[in-house]
């Protein structure tokens, strides 16, 4: 049964990750911007060189969220129980499916509440393909044309700003045993990455965004706890299908 959410229990959901920060007073920065709008939860992906006594320069006041961070080795190990992964990256094409940030936090704002990573790339490349494939929206901070790419504390805070400036009253959460997370839309992206191997959809070259395209559709349609199920248990099969065909002695 799902409960009216206060204003500040979106802290709660919202998880701040960074991934591969190379410089500490930047992870200090970001703490500071956090703790001025009631964030906590910080996640570091390999960051370069953490250094705890740079971060507390630029972090002052945000120690204990600096203290509390979580080190995670990989971005796929920060994700494992978050139930949704949005990237924001000032970069566009045709392979990429771009929201502004008003308008993710419109719809972020209309359907139930769910833990919800808002993944953050290294400072001089921003997030990767290897990334991206991981977020179910791509998101893009509004600027000028001139000048599109905002430092990274200045990214964070205006996304959290962006968040705060919403009234959460009345808001449900999720029942979590209804929305599958991370984990297992990981899980589904092997299946699906190796049965469209074995069948020669992906194949030596495939352009280099189809594979995370297609495996991104499965998180934009937002299946459900049961449906992801029903997937993952249809891609095994046609993974133990097309094994036992190549297994087949040729017929001459």
């Amino acid at each position: 049964m799902s409960q009216d959410l206060a204003p500040h229990v979106l802290n709660e959901f919202v998880h701040v990750v960074l991934v591969e920060t190379e410089d500490s007073l930047n992870i200090g920065s970001v703490a500071r911007a956090m703790k001025n709008l009631g964030f906590s939860k910080l996640h570091l992906v390999a960051p370069a060189n953490f250094q705890r006594h740079k971060a507390e320069v630029t972090g002052r006041w945000a120690k204990d969220i600096i203290d509390a961070a979580q080190f995670h080795d990989s971005l796929p190990e920060a994700l494992g129980g978050i139930q949704d992964v949005v990237g924001f990256s000032g970069r566009e094409g045709k392979n990429r499916f771009n929201l502004m940030l008003p308008e993710w936090v419109s719809d972020f704002r209309a359907l139930p509440m769910k833990s919800t990573a808002l993944v953050f790339g290294p400072e001089d490349t921003g997030l990767r393909t290897d990334h991206i494939e991981h977020c179910r929206w791509l998101v893009r901070i509004p600027s000028t044309t001139a000048y599109p790419s905002f430092n990274l504390a200045q990214a964070v805070l205006l996304a959290l700003f962006e968040l705060t400036r919403q009234n959460w009253s009345g808001m449900s959460a999720i029942n979590p045993a209804h929305a599958p997370d991370w984990n297992d839309f990981y899980q589904l992206d092997r299946l699906v990455e190796r049965v469209l191997t074995e069948c020669g959809f992906f194949r030596e070259g495939t352009p280099e965004p189809i594979p995370g395209l297609v495996k991104n559709l499965f998180r934009r349609i937002q299946p459900d706890k049961r449906e992801i199920g029903i997937l993952l248990a249809l891609f095994a099969r046609l993974e133990r299908g097309l094994k036992l065909v190549g297994n087949e002695p040729s017929q001459k």
